[in-house]
């Protein structure tokens, strides 16, 4: 629900987003200028309760149902005319005229214009498939469809500047009474008690009761809710400590004295257990299942024993990284190490 202070600038800035188009889709929907001004009138201040009890994601399409709902739209004017290039709304019938409204005027979606009229998503676009224009063939036409939606842009576009002046006269009045709701408190219908009045030749009474100071109230101790949540942590406490003391006295239990059959879904543990003993067969071999392909196929290291060169490297790695961090000096060294080592492998071949 939303804050009396923050409806009448939000109202404000929905209503002027919305205004136009909802007064040419009424007026476009019954077929007379006056009639449409009406139905939106009538559909604004009914939205200004709405608003001022529904979040603001819900007011479009609270304005939307409460335009379609408008009686004066209910059905077309008999003294309804439509301009020409509009003269297809006019063999439409009322629901399906309004089902192309909201999609061509208004800008809803399906899901949204549906909600607007209260119908489901295939009521909707069966109503929206009726009142498609259609070429000579009676197939839906989108050359027509295009032409009928730009017309609609265009009546929109034309509004004439007294007629927004109209629509912002009439914003201000709602928004000035959705604020002036909001403000104004409500006057205290309490009349105020008369005030007593001396008695002639008597003493003055003292002040009366109920001007005299009420005894001051007793002040809540600052300790009792710090008390109580000792307490609720004390039984915690508690409550913890015996849990853990019963697990570790069942946990600690030896095995000749452990629950018996039954008693807290437990079995008693038996003292000799027969195991059985099965040889395998001898003549079930593995190398009568997998010859030497196999094994090399299924082998871990398949990817390196096809690779010998990466394998040899693979192997080599370790020394390689010491000899590419090494220092230069270190690999010269290194180097000639190497090099001595296979003159004299090859002298002793010799």
């Amino acid at each position: 629900m939303n804050l009396p202070a923050d409806v009448p600038a939000a109202l404000s800035a929905f209503l002027r987003g919305v205004e136009r188009r909802g007064v040419i889709l009424a007026e476009l929907q019954c077929g007379r200028r006056e009639t449409g001004e009406i139905a939106l009138a009538a559909a604004l201040r009914a939205f200004r309760q709405y608003a001022s009890e529904q979040p603001m994601a819900q007011w479009p399409r609270g304005f939307w149902s409460l335009l379609v709902a408008a009686p004066p739209l209910r059905q077309a004017h008999p003294e309804a005319r439509w301009p020409q290039e509009l003269d297809w709304l006019a063999d439409l019938s009322d629901v399906d005229r309004m089902a192309l409204l909201l999609r061509l005027a208004a800008g809803l979606d399906e899901d949204e214009a549906a909600a607007a009229m209260d119908l489901d998503q295939a009521g909707y676009r069966a109503a929206l498939t009726r009142a498609c224009p259609r070429d000579a063939q009676g197939q839906p036409d989108p050359q027509g469809w295009r032409a009928l939606a730009e017309a609609v842009q265009q009546h929109l576009r034309a509004l004439s500047p007294e007629r927004l002046a109209h629509l912002s006269r009439l914003r201000e009045t709602l928004v000035l009474g959705a604020e002036r709701r909001a403000v104004v408190p409500e006057p205290d219908l309490a009349a105020p008690a008369p005030a007593p009045q001396p008695v002639p030749n008597q003493p003055a009474a003292g002040p009366p009761a109920a001007a005299r100071p009420a005894p001051r109230a007793r002040q809540a101790l600052p300790w009792k809710p710090a008390l109580v949540a000792l307490l609720l942590l004390g039984a915690l406490a508690a409550l913890a400590a015996w849990w853990w003391h019963g697990q570790q006295a069942r946990l600690s239990a030896p095995a000749t004295t452990a629950a018996k059959v039954g008693e807290f879904g437990a079995q008693a543990l038996q003292a000799d257990v027969p195991v059985q003993v099965e040889a395998l067969p001898g003549g079930d071999r593995a190398g009568q299942r997998f010859d030497a392909a196999q094994g090399v196929l299924t082998h871990p290291d398949f990817d390196l024993l096809m690779d010998p060169q990466g394998l040899a490297l693979a192997r080599r790695a370790g020394f390689l990284s010491w000899y590419a961090a090494a220092p230069q000096q270190r690999q010269r060294d290194a180097a000639q190490a190497m090099t001595a080592a296979a003159q004299e492998t090859g002298d002793v071949a010799r």
